[in-house]
């Protein structure tokens, strides 16, 4: 058994560390930067150091007893995706991440102060990766949870930031995260989040909604496939070789829009006005399910 330790300011804690991780970013440079990642990891992981451990090429898991059969699948499956992931973002990892896998959404919610109802596949914080375990994906039948997790499951999605994460140092807009991340995904496992409340024809969030209020925005579908359009519409300027030549100037300590304006030659306005234009063009942004 597992014991965790509820931390009433635990919320608090994260957003404080969330606003220093911007501005550490930005002002303070890649040593401050440094600091607030280690000791973000330190307070994440000690939930997690009591776990069962197994280390693969790529990462250092810890999961509960519940998870002891299914870990070394799950590691392969992890390191898989981590080699495909950094093909595509043309990393070398030098660290490795750890990957733990909570068996339920009540533990997720414990660590992170979640009050009911709030749930998440997958979490990315400090060069640690949190996810549900495939085991605890209840709204799949039992015996196709794991061909589910494999196509859909969080494990591209979430290393894409921590790769992001590692070559930009911080320095990137949340919307330019959550966007590259589904990107990655679309093109590793072919999924896209589709309902009908993600489509492009319903009003769009402005740039600085997506910037400063992302995650508490009504509509959560629209908000990431908004952000995963518009990374789509960097690659349709210059691929993905523009995609990278972005991160390395982000990883250079150049703030977000001068590294847009120096790779793609286009200003915040031009940048917003040429991505509208070019989803009013596509169908596939305007597509719903459900």
């Amino acid at each position: 058994m597992v014991k965790m330790v509820k931390r009433a300011n635990v919320t608090a804690v994260l957003f404080l560390c969330f606003l220093f991780l911007f501005s550490s970013a930005s002002f303070f440079g890649d040593t401050a930067y440094a600091g607030w990642k280690f000791l973000t990891a330190l307070s994440t992981r000690r939930h997690y150091r009591d776990w069962q451990a197994l280390e693969t090429s790529h990462f250092r898991l810890r999961y509960t007893e519940a998870d002891e059969q299914l870990a070394p699948w799950l590691g392969r499956e992890a390191d898989q995706a981590a080699k495909e992931v950094s093909t595509i973002l043309q990393h070398q990892q030098t660290v490795k991440p750890w990957l733990v896998i909570s068996p339920d959404q009540g533990t997720l919610r414990e660590v992170f102060g979640w009050g009911e109802g709030t749930g998440a596949l997958g979490v990315y914080v400090a060069e640690t990766i949190i996810i549900l375990s495939p085991q605890a994906w209840e709204w799949e039948v039992p015996a196709q949870r794991q061909a589910v997790f494999a196509e859909q499951g969080p494990l591209v999605h979430e290393y894409t930031h921590y790769v992001l994460d590692a070559r930009a140092q911080g320095n990137y807009t949340r919307w330019f995260s959550e966007g590259l991340a589904q990107y990655v995904e679309y093109r590793v496992n072919g999924y896209e989040w589709i309902e009908a409340s993600s489509s492009l024809a319903n009003p769009h969030y402005t740039k600085q909604e997506l910037e400063q209020y992302f995650d508490q925005l009504p509509n959560q579908a629209l908000a990431y496939r908004q952000a995963f359009s518009m990374v789509s519409y960097l690659v349709e300027l210059q691929g993905e070789a523009g995609l990278n030549k972005m991160i390395d100037l982000l990883g250079q300590g150049t703030p977000f829009y001068d590294a847009l304006r120096q790779n793609y030659g286009l200003e915040q306005l031009d940048f917003i006005a040429g991505w509208r234009s070019w989803v009013q063009k596509g169908v596939r942004w305007y597509e719903i399910k459900g």
